[in-house]
């Protein structure tokens, strides 16, 4: 089912993350507003001095939010969730973004192939596993949003954000979403990641 649900007024570099700034353990609407103009700071040319990013492999847990009222405004702390679900992510080396990306309505840049999902046994990503990514956009370590184009006009949609509340994991929501207000409610997934980084990524990920 997808459902129409709230979301905080944060925006989203791709158009389709809105919702996902409310799953961070401490984001209050006041911290992610906050964060919105770190993503706008980080697309500014010399906004810091790294040149490449390093290989990423992620190795999430994730479980399904099985209380969501799209009538009721919440905040991380009131959901529930359901499940453990593994997953596993490949993010490779990139050059580090120093210009804003391409709005949503805006062709998308081409994908590294090799950004792709490793591991989800229980197919919550629906069905992106067997479908190359075709937008990523990548501020890592501070947040990462990337789609998946799965039929009827739905996207899945991964957002990787760093985790305020357990410092040194990565945050991570997943759901199927047609835009930024649109949602597939009863599969919402959200967890935490641990990320191995550099040259242990790329032999650990084959």
């Amino acid at each position: 089912m997808i459902g129409k649900i709230w979301a905080y007024s944060a925006a989203s570099v791709i158009g389709l993350g809105a919702l996902a700034w409310a799953f961070s353990s401490a984001t209050e609407p006041g911290q992610a507003q906050g964060r919105a103009a770190a993503v706008e700071q980080a697309a500014r040319p010399g906004a810091n001095n790294r040149t490449m990013l390093p290989a990423r492999l992620l190795d999430c847990h994730l479980g399904r939010i099985t209380n969501y009222d799209p009538s009721k405004e919440a905040l991380p702390r009131d959901y529930t969730y359901e499940g453990d679900h593994v997953f596993r992510l490949f993010l490779p080396s990139i050059p580090e973004r120093t210009t804003a990306p391409p709005r949503s309505t805006q062709a998308p840049e081409p994908v590294d192939p090799k950004t792709r999902i490793l591991t989800d046994p229980d197919g919550i990503s629906a069905g992106a596993m067997q479908i190359p990514f075709d937008r990523v956009v990548d501020y890592w370590p501070e947040r990462v949003e990337m789609t998946t184009p799965v039929g009827n006009g739905e996207v899945n949609l991964i957002i990787l954000q760093q985790s305020a509340g357990q410092p040194g994991l990565t945050d991570i929501f997943m759901t199927k979403a047609k835009d930024a207000m649109t949602y597939d409610t009863n599969g919402m997934y959200a967890g935490r990641c641990k990320a191995t980084t550099g040259e242990a990524a790329l032999t650990l990920a084959g």
